[in-house]
């Protein structure tokens, strides 16, 4: 909790705020962040806890102009990661959690996304390419041990049945697409909160081919959406290679979101958000390799 902005601050108030036994000002004050000349003043309103910032979305937000393109070749690997709160209500349809699609094209021939079928209550990671479908899926209700959602079908993801999250209510997904393996089942691996989704639902083993995807949208997509975008996004990462056990569990963190450069994972980072205000258009993603394009109407609210 934030000390108060006027009146008397104790040391022993700090010392509480900081965590610290330290008795010494300067020592307090330093731990803070803060440069000499050192002053009990200089901490109103002090918090030592970081806030949190995340999209509030009922629409779409977009990411394009990418320099360094995912998945430019079939043997090009990916990783995807994110902290997602459900809003939508049991009456909603699909989510598309991310897509990735050629900017300038209303085809749905040539995509890379996750999607939530609400109907199936099952994730679909597709991998569609001259409209041709290689991708699995998981039914959430099968993978209960994960989720948390529920074992039935009708166990919906749902803003009243969000399963198994960290105590703000988001769930951390982390996507892995290896492009080595030749089976969707092998290819694709999907974790929530760090525990991977094992049984499979349905599965494609269509061709795939060489896409141009410079398009990143979150919680929709430019095409056949026919469905829910009702949910709070933070820290979307973006990694053009396969995550190994450590760098995921430190993605996780126990349940704290983190950003990649705090959790020193930045190798082959290829998309990076942890903003704290709607970018303006055209301002980098942390990574610096796409642009930002549009926030239709969404907004950057703090924790």
């Amino acid at each position: 909790m934030a000390l108060q902005s006027s009146g008397a601050i104790s040391i022993s108030q700090i010392k509480t705020e900081l965590s610290s036994s330290s008795n010494s000002l300067a020592t307090l004050s330093t731990a803070a962040g803060k440069t000499a000349p050192h002053a009990i003043s200089e901490f109103y309103g002090y918090s030592a806890v970081v806030p949190l910032y995340y999209w509030d979305l009922s629409n779409d937000i977009k990411w394009d102009s990418a320099v360094d393109k995912p998945l430019q070749s079939t043997s090009e690997s990916l990783s995807v990661s994110l902290w997602i709160r459900p809003q939508w209500s049991a009456s909603d349809l699909n989510l598309i959690v991310f897509d990735l699609t050629p900017s300038g094209t209303t085809s749905t021939a040539n995509r890379f996304f996750l999607q939530y079928d609400y109907g199936l209550n099952r994730f679909i990671a597709r991998y569609r390419s001259g409209s041709s479908n290689f991708d699995r899926q998981w039914a959430l209700h099968s993978n209960n041990d994960a989720t948390g959602t529920g074992t039935s079908s009708s166990n919906y993801w749902t803003s009243s049945n969000r399963g198994n999250t960290n105590s703000d209510g988001f769930v951390h997904l982390f996507l892995i697409y290896d492009a080595s393996q030749s089976s969707p089942a092998s290819a694709f691996k999907l974790y929530w909160n760090g525990t991977e989704l094992r049984n499979t639902a349905a599965s494609n083993s269509g061709s795939r081919s060489n896409m141009t995807l410079d398009e990143l949208t979150f919680c929709g997509n430019d095409h056949n959406t026919g469905g829910s975008r009702i949910a709070d996004y933070m820290f979307m990462h973006m990694w053009d290679q396969t995550t190994d056990a450590g760098d995921l569990a430190t993605m996780y963190n126990s349940g704290d979101p983190i950003s990649a450069a705090d959790a020193s994972y930045t190798t082959n980072l290829i998309f990076g958000d942890n903003s704290e205000s709607t970018p303006s258009v055209n301002d980098s993603d942390s990574s610096g390799n796409y642009d930002f394009a549009a926030a239709n109407g969404q907004s950057v609210v703090e924790l």
